[in-house]
């Protein structure tokens, strides 16, 4: 199998880390691979903030939910969308236009294209790591923190380290309910998502030892219900996105 095909197959969560440092060489090559990521028009509206103060580790991981990993990762990488750049350099714009919808979706997109080309290049270099999205639920206290300037909005963390485990793939969907032809084919949606459901209900049974047995659409559907972050939305519009 072509390597790159057996890394991306392979991706799994990892949340503990040995204690060997990441080189700076390798910090480098992660970023600048992050930057050759696809990007609407060209815009490149990301920023991403190396978070090295232990400190401010302390409070993403508070914020977050008390996500240890934040604290343990060798590398935390904070992503931003980013629009400020656009206000402050594009020439001959109606600034208006940056709060708009599409310009918040613009930046978002680039920002997730940006972090996966991160996490695929950290993981080929020998690395593990997880995304953190708990951050936002104190997307405000983080803008305060990093000093975040307008239109400039948190999204999520990248913990990187070497790895100190090794879970299990988490099983995805099957690929019949992503992967449609022409149209939104519903025909076999049901049946394959109760296959989906025992699959996943099994997974958690094996590896919490009998503790958890949720299925799929009951674990999905509880953690929304648990994180509805109302605040995201609210605090996004109060510094210039989602206006329009």
């Amino acid at each position: 199998m072509d390597k790159t095909i057996e890394l991306l197959l392979n991706h799994k969560s990892i949340r503990k880390y040995t204690d060997q440092k990441i080189s700076q060489e390798t910090i480098e090559k992660i970023v600048s691979c992050a930057q050759m990521a696809p990007s609407s028009s060209h815009f490149q509206a990301y920023t991403i903030i190396e978070v090295k103060d232990f400190n401010k580790r302390n409070l993403l991981a508070e914020w977050a939910g008390g996500q240890k990993w934040v604290e343990d990762a060798s590398l935390v990488l904070l992503f931003c969308g980013d629009l400020y750049r656009a206000c402050k350099y594009y020439e001959d714009i109606d600034k208006d236009i940056l709060s708009n919808t599409e310009a918040y979706t613009v930046a978002t997109v680039d920002t997730a294209l940006a972090a996966q080309k991160a996490f695929i290049a950290a993981q080929s270099l020998g690395l593990g790591g997880v995304c953190v999205g708990g951050i936002r639920n104190e997307v405000e206290k983080i803008s305060k923190e990093f000093g975040l300037p307008y239109l400039v909005f948190p999204l999520f963390l990248l913990c990187l380290g070497y790895p100190d485990d090794d879970p299990e793939i988490k099983p995805r969907l099957p690929m019949g309910i992503v992967h449609k032809i022409d149209f939104y084919d519903e025909s076999k949606d049901d049946q394959l998502m109760k296959e989906y459901n025992k699959t996943i209900s099994d997974y958690y049974h094996k590896r919490t030892k009998g503790e958890e047995k949720d299925r799929w659409t009951e674990r999905c559907g509880k953690y929304l219900m648990e994180k509805p972050r109302y605040n995201v939305g609210d605090y996004f519009r109060k510094i210039g996105l989602l206006k329009k």
